[in-house]
C-alpha cells in the first residue's frame, strides 16, 4: 500500500517530543495508541480546547497550540475548540482553590481576538474553529444526570487537588466535579482521535476517554505537555501574575523577557514553546553543556526564536540590536517616547502616566527596586519630574520628558 501521510516514525518522533504523562508505563501505551492511529494513514482529527478566561493569550498557551500545529503539519484535522460553556467553571485542575467564575459577557469580551492569536500559531484556513457552547447548551438536566451517573465522588477526589483541599477541610463545590465531565464530553461531540493539552489535564482527558467509550466511540490519545514555568522559572507562567511573555507583545518585549529566563528554563523553553526540531534542541544544549557555546549565546538564540517565529527574522535581528544596545552596552535606544510633563509632576505619577507601569502599586514597587533612574540616577516617588531628562523604568522601557 503507498502511504499518502509522512512515515510513522517520522511523525512520532515529533509529535511525542516534549510529551509528559507523569507515568513510563502510560507513556509506552499512549504512544502504542497514537502509533495504530497514524498507521490508519488517514488525516485524524486531533483537537485541543482552550478556555477564555483572560483576553490575551502567553507563551504558555501556545506549547499546545505548537503541539496542534505539528499535527497539522503532518496533514492530521486540527480543531481549534473555545471553551466558552467550560469557562463558566473554569478549569480547577491547576488550582489549590475555587476559582472565580465568569459571566458570560467576560467570556465573550475575552474570546473576541483568541482565534485571531492563535492563527499565529496555526494555519487558520486548515483550522476548524468551534465552540463547546454548541453541544454542551444543548444538553437537558437528564442528560447532565446521566453523564454524571458514569463517575463516583471517589474518582474526583483521587485529584491531587481536590483531595488536597478536602483534607484540609476547604469546601469543594459540586460544580468544580462538572468540569472534568464537560471537557470529555467535548472530546465524545468533537469524535476526536487525538485529544492535545496539559499534564494537569490528564484527568479530564481520561475521563473523555472514558465517555467515548461508554457511547461506543473508539477513546481517543490523549498528549499532555508539562505546564510552562513563567519568567521567574518557578510558577506557572501566566498573566496575572505578570510572569508571562504574551503573544501579542512587540519584537523588543518578547526578545528582552525571554532574555530574563533562568538558565535552567531554557532548554524546556527551546522544547516546549519553540518550533526548532528536538534534534536541533539537543544539540544546541549539547553544545552549551560541553562549553562549546556561551550560555548568554543560547538564550540569544531562544530569544531570537520566540521573536522570530511571531514576527519574522528581520524583526528578530532587531530586536536583538535593540537589547545588545540598550541592556549589555547601557547604551539610551535611538527613539525614545516622549511624555509631556507638568510643572510640579511627581515621577510616581509621571511613571504610570506614561503607560510605564500598569498601576501606582507596581510603579511604587519599581522604584523600592531602585529600577527607575532619571538621566542615570536611582530616583524616589517623589523625585520632582525635570522637563530634558530621560527616564529608565527597569531594563526595557524609557520615557523622554518634554
Amino acid at each position: 500500500m503507498t502511504r499518502t501521510m509522512p512515515p510513522v516514525d517520522d511523525q512520532i518522533t515529533v509529535l511525542m517530543s516534549g510529551v509528559d504523562y507523569g507515568d513510563a508505563l502510560l507513556r509506552q501505551q499512549m504512544e502504542r495508541e497514537l502509533r495504530l492511529l497514524i498507521e490508519q494513514d488517514r488525516p485524524l482529527r486531533v483537537y485541543l480546547g482552550i478556555d477564555p478566561t483572560a483576553t490575551s493569550l502567553t507563551l504558555g498557551h501556545t506549547v499546545p497550540l505548537r503541539k496542534l500545529r505539528q499535527f497539522q503539519q503532518f496533514g492530521h484535522h486540527a480543531i481549534f475548540l473555545i471553551g466558552d460553556y467550560t469557562a463558566l467553571i473554569g478549569d480547577p485542575s491547576d488550582k489549590n482553590k475555587l476559582r472565580p467564575m465568569l459571566t458570560t459577557e467576560d467570556i465573550q469580551r475575552n474570546e473576541a481576538t483568541y482565534f485571531e492569536q492563535a492563527a499565529r500559531i496555526l494555519d487558520a484556513q486548515q483550522t476548524e474553529l468551534r465552540h463547546n457552547s454548541e453541544w454542551l447548551g444543548q444538553l437537558s438536566f437528564p442528560d447532565i444526570i446521566s453523564l454524571m451517573s458514569k463517575f463516583t465522588v471517589a474518582e474526583m477526589l483521587r485529584r491531587d487537588n481536590f483531595r488536597n483541599r478536602f483534607d484540609a477541610g476547604d469546601a469543594v463545590y459540586l460544580h468544580e466535579f462538572l468540569y472534568a465531565l464537560m471537557q470529555g464530553y467535548d472530546a465524545y461531540a468533537l469524535e476526536c482521535d487525538v485529544q492535545v493539552g496539559g499534564t494537569e489535564q490528564l484527568f479530564n482527558l481520561m475521563a473523555g476517554r472514558k465517555i467515548q467509550e461508554d457511547a461506543g466511540q473508539k477513546p481517543h490519545v490523549p498528549v499532555t505537555l508539562p505546564i510552562l514555568v513563567g519568567l521567574d522559572g518557578k510558577e506557572r507562567m501566566s498573566k496575572s501574575k505578570g510572569n508571562h511573555i504574551g503573544v501579542g507583545d512587540s519584537p523588543g518585549e518578547q526578545y528582552g523577557k525571554a532574555m530574563s529566563i533562568p538558565d535552567e528554563a531554557v532548554e524546556d523553553f527551546f522544547t516546549l514553546a519553540t518550533n526548532l526540531h528536538p534534534d536541533q534542541v539537543r544539540e544546541l544544549m549539547d553544545e552549551t553543556r560541553s562549553g562549546r557555546r556561551s550560555p548568554i549565546d543560547t538564550k540569544k538564540h531562544l530569544a531570537w526564536t520566540i521573536v522570530s517565529e511571531f514576527w519574522g527574522e528581520a524583526a528578530a535581528a532587531e530586536a536583538q540590536d535593540h537589547f545588545e544596545r540598550t541592556i549589555q552596552r547601557k547604551e539610551v535606544p535611538d527613539e525614545v517616547p516622549e511624555h509631556s510633563v507638568a510643572d510640579g509632576a511627581l515621577l510616581l505619577d509621571v511613571v504610570v502616566e506614561a503607560g510605564a507601569a500598569p498601576s501606582r502599586r507596581e510603579a511604587r514597587r519599581l522604584f523600592e527596586q531602585r529600577a527607575v533612574t532619571m538621566d542615570g540616577n536611582v530616583v524616589e516617588p517623589t523625585t520632582p519630574a525635570r522637563k530634558g531628562t530621560i527616564v529608565q523604568v527597569g531594563k526595557r522601557r524609557w520615557i523622554r520628558l518634554v
